[in-house]
């Protein structure tokens, strides 16, 4: 059926929803939720014409939902451009192309002006004054405010891009504006801290603003020199504005040019590229990523364990991150346990058994320590059905208290990141280097009831049936109980293709005025589709070209930049070390590592691997460090940075050298053995 959209209103939680006029003059009620494909509520407007699925009518409901909702007409526009006899394909193609919508300045008409200013902006700040100025060159579609503590109140607006930016933005979206108005005047630190809180409430990530930048509006009298301060780093960049020379402008036409000197002073500046914390934005991840997390959001939901392994820096925690955006998005409940910071330092497993049920108990019961509650008193108002020295004494408790606590909770998850820092092989502490914790501690996670996701570098908690190490034996209870992150034999997280590279550094390099279309295909396979290597390559590039753009033009970087700009990367100081991370935790397969630099250093040797030499390179190639062609037995290196890096700072093995080369080795031993006995027998 065919429709227009008769108004669009916001929620009390700030979530947008409308009415559609169908054909047959019922009234059809839509959210975001009932739009097709990837399509948001921020591109819908009053009066677009729509197709959609009317739903069956429910008695208590005034309004029919709508399903799958599609935007045939915007404002007028159709979006399915008719054939013209009289104009060939490629100008048709053009024509399309060409016709980019804005918002137009303003107010939304489902904001509730008044109320939103009373409710959300400071009183005597000046605040009301800056978003009515604002309104005249942009379109202000929320107001809200977020609370980082008790003194520290920040109030934020979502604005649409109109014509006037048409030169840093390129169509109908939206970008976050952050209002800072301390009556001291004084910089505060947490200002760079509020826009990424405000980008995690869920009715802001639901608008899918844009990432690369967000306005910050301060009444600082430091402003201007405190953000040169984090001009160029690989974060967001942050566009300032005094409060006063956005009220001292006297008109619609000075307060653009002041919005667009701006944007040019700071918006091309910062390297996202380079940026390397965990992704905690959906708008952010490339590849298969998003896919990935929506197939273990479906086993959780199947009380499936899932499990999430790669390399070093593979996106891993990116991953992890999205699936619990995922969870709470569906109302289902979840921990997430850090090793590092929660459980590596306990002194006992069993402690870490209690302090997850705890954990489980406190997000079942949605509560918080009250300010001044001592743990004591926490603990009372958590009523735990068991004490930390029951645990001491019967591990199995936890089992039982789990299953009691999630009792009215269809689905439980819970989330362990960087498992190797307490798994027996390759923990740090004494601990976990003990296969009694390994197996107690796993055993009663499998038993408790609810979904695991394991995440972390060290596959084996999946992969060992019996464990043996320093001398104790065990049966893994994990064993073959946790499902890859993607149905693939060849790989943990997968690599990148040369598409997907493409999209995210030109995407990401965009953000700073420069592109890699002519590239990306070296670039990935130089770097075997590791997409944090290859991000750290084209930020390494950014840095070395970013003095030749033009403010007005798209810098594309050439081929012979970067074969050049490869060389020298390999042997800077920033690719030795990001070789060092990626292989930081593969020493853990002794076996596996000897044979990685053995096919490095020698690779005349090892060109092709049969028999029990193919067992040695199972997690290799699942890491995606070699490829491995079954057919032919040949193998090679996806990252030939790697290679690079194992051939200067490691020696072939006296059986794996040429007789010149053996030979050369006995003499340089045999004169370091004279020069050392001539020092002895002198001394």
């Amino acid at each position: 059926m065919t429709g227009y959209i008769n108004s669009i209103r916001e929620s009390n939680s700030g979530l947008e929803y409308g009415f559609i006029v169908g054909d047959d003059g019922n009234s059809y009620y839509f959210d975001g939720n009932s739009l097709a494909g990837n399509q948001t509520m921020t591109e819908c407007d009053v009066h677009d014409e729509v197709e959609f699925i009317p739903a069956r009518k429910v008695a208590e409901r005034k309004n029919i939902p709508a399903r799958e909702v599609v935007l045939i007409k915007m404002n007028g526009n159709s979006s399915k451009i008719e054939e013209k006899s009289s104009i060939d394909a490629d100008e048709e193609q053009k024509e399309k192309k060409d016709i980019v919508k804005y918002f137009k300045a303003g107010f939304a008409t489902h904001l509730n002006k008044k109320y939103a200013y009373e409710q959300c902006l400071k009183p005597d700040s000046g605040e009301d004054i800056v978003v009515n100025k604002i309104s005249k060159i942009l379109y202000v579609s929320r107001l809200g405010y977020h609370v980082i503590d008790q003194r520290s109140r920040y109030q934020f607006c979502v604005a649409g891009a109109t014509e006037v930016l048409k030169q840093y933005i390129r169509g109908k979206y939206e970008f976050l504006i952050i209002m800072s108005h301390f009556d001291n005047e004084d910089w505060q630190q947490k200002n760079l801290i509020v826009e990424r809180e405000v980008r995690k409430r869920k009715e802001i990530a639901d608008r899918r603003l844009l990432v690369n930048f967000y306005v910050l509006i301060s009444n600082a009298v430091n402003l201007r020199s405190e953000i040169e301060k984090v001009k160029g780093g690989t974060s967001s960049a942050v566009i300032p504005f005094a409060f006063k020379e956005i009220i001292d402008c006297k008109s619609k036409d000075e307060l653009s040019e002041l919005f667009v000197t701006r944007f040019s002073e700071y918006l091309y500046e910062n390297n996202m590229l380079g940026e390397t914390t965990a992704i905690d934005d959906d708008n952010l991840l490339f590849g298969d990523r998003g896919k990935i997390a929506d197939l273990i959001v479906s086993r959780c939901q199947m009380k499936s364990n899932s499990g999430i392994f790669g390399l070093r820096r593979s996106g891993k925690t990116s991953v992890l991150n999205a699936v619990m955006r995922r969870l709470e998005r569906n109302g289902v409940k979840y921990i997430k346990i850090e090793s590092r910071s929660e459980l590596e330092n306990l002194d006992s497993w069993k402690t870490a058994l209690y302090d997850i049920a705890r954990k489980i108990r406190k997000t079942v019961l949605d509560i918080e320590p009250a300010e001044g509650e001592s743990r004591g008193e926490f603990a009372k108002r958590l009523r735990l059905n068991s004490t930390e020295e029951d645990y001491e004494k019967r591990p199995s408790y936890f089992i039982e208290d789990v299953k009691l606590y999630c009792k009215d909770e269809p689905i439980f998850v819970i989330a362990i990141d960087e498992v190797e820092l307490i798994t027996y092989n390759t923990a740090k502490t004494k601990t976990w280097k003990d296969v009694e914790a390994y197996c107690g501690f796993w055993g009663a996670l499998r038993d408790c009831g609810c979904a695991l996701i394991v995440c972390g570098v060290n596959s084996t908690i999946n992969e060992i049936n019996t464990i043996s190490y320093n001398g104790t034996q065990g049966d893994n209870p994990m064993y073959g109980r946790i499902i890859n992150c993607v149905d693939s034999s060849a790989t943990y997280l997968p690599v990148f293709t040369d598409e997907q590279t493409k999209i995210m550094i030109n995407t990401l390099g965009g953000y700073s005025n420069i592109g890699f279309s002519n590239v990306y295909t070296e670039i990935n396979r130089a770097f075997g589709g590791q997409p944090y290597a290859v991000r750290q390559f084209c930020s390494y590039v950014f840095e070395r070209v970013k003095h030749l753009r033009k403010p007005d033009e798209l810098y594309e970087v050439s081929k012979a930049s970067i074969e050049n700009l490869l060389t020298e990367f390999i042997n800077s100081a920033e690719g030795n070390r990001l070789c060092e991370t990626i292989l930081q935790h593969i020493v853990i397969f002794k076996d596996e590592y000897q044979m990685l630099k053995k096919i490095a250093l020698a690779p005349e040797n090892y060109r092709q691997l049969k028999g029990e030499e193919l067992n040695k390179i199972d997690h290799l190639q699942k890491y995606g460090l070699i490829e491995y062609d079954s057919n032919t037995y040949y193998i090679s290196f996806r990252i030939h940075s790697i290679r690079d890096y194992i051939c200067k700072n490691h020696s072939k093995e006296p059986l794996d050298m040429t007789n010149e080369e053996r030979r050369q080795y006995v003499q340089l031993n045999v004169a370091n053995c004279e020069r050392l006995l001539k020092k002895y027998i002198r001394d």
